[in-house]
């Protein structure tokens, strides 16, 4: 499981992705998108991205919407591949509306 939170004064867990979405993870990794590779690869450390990487996470992830990319919607991991993107996506805009860094924890 990997925990987010902003950093600010509160510093409270508001996203996870869960043990059954790590797969998905996984495979998302294979696509070079940004801010999954820098998660899976500090995934076991805590790691605070900056608004400069948010910022970049956001404009790569939003490329991954587009539905054209994803062949066959029907397909059960390729949807779920999807909601992961959206989630992630939502969890990024968060911050960057929030005007606060992004810590990620990883257990």
């Amino acid at each position: 499981m990997y925990s987010f939170s902003l950093e600010n004064q509160f510093n409270k867990v508001f996203a996870v992705i869960e043990y059954e979405e790590e797969y998905s993870f996984q495979n998302l990794y294979e696509k070079d998108i940004f801010f999954i590779k820098t998660i899976w690869e500090r995934y076991y450390d805590d790691y605070i991205f900056s608004i400069e990487e948010l910022k970049k996470a956001k404009l790569d992830l939003m490329k991954y919407i587009e539905l054209d990319r994803w062949g066959n919607l029907s397909d059960k991991d390729t949807k779920i591949q999807l909601q992961l993107i959206y989630k992630l996506i939502a969890i990024v805009s968060y911050a960057l509306e929030n005007d606060c860094s992004l810590y990620g924890s990883g257990d």
